[in-house]
């Protein structure tokens, strides 16, 4: 436990285990799509609440997207790939949710998790960037 990327990679499995697991179970019939905050950011956004599990997804993989920056993860010693596999893996997940019968798959869904990938990977490489020009 004395490295210091311990805590970060600690957290992106965390998260990469939560998301994983909520993609695969299936909903409560009698509950409303997303969270309050993600049904209030859709309907300010775009117009409709409905969208509001669109906006889970793209919440969920940019914090993956961002904790594999900070973890400092890499697929084939490039950090930026990780972006693409944690994308892949979204739309594999989306995938298996067609396989259980109970949930559908959509491509709205996998879209939105491969942009959520790239934004939280990239919103974290802009402020490594930006702190670096911050005065001493």
């Amino acid at each position: 436990m004395s490295s210091p990327l311990f805590w970060p990679r600690a957290v992106f499995g965390l998260l990469f285990v939560i998301i994983t697991f909520l993609t695969l179970t299936p909903n409560p019939v009698e509950s409303e799509p997303g969270f309050a905050l993600t049904r209030w950011i859709a309907n300010y956004l775009l117009g409709d609440a409905k969208n509001a599990d669109k906006i889970g997804h793209f919440l969920a993989y940019a914090c993956l997207g961002l904790t594999a920056f900070w973890a400092q993860l890499a697929v084939l010693s490039k950090r930026w790939a990780v972006t693409l596999a944690l994308a892949a893996y979204g739309v594999l997940l989306e995938g298996l949710q067609g396989l259980g019968g109970v949930r559908s798959p959509e491509v709205a869904d996998a879209v939105a998790n491969g942009l959520g990938a790239l934004a939280g990977f990239a919103g974290a490489l802009v402020l490594v960037r930006l702190n670096k020009f911050r005065a001493p």
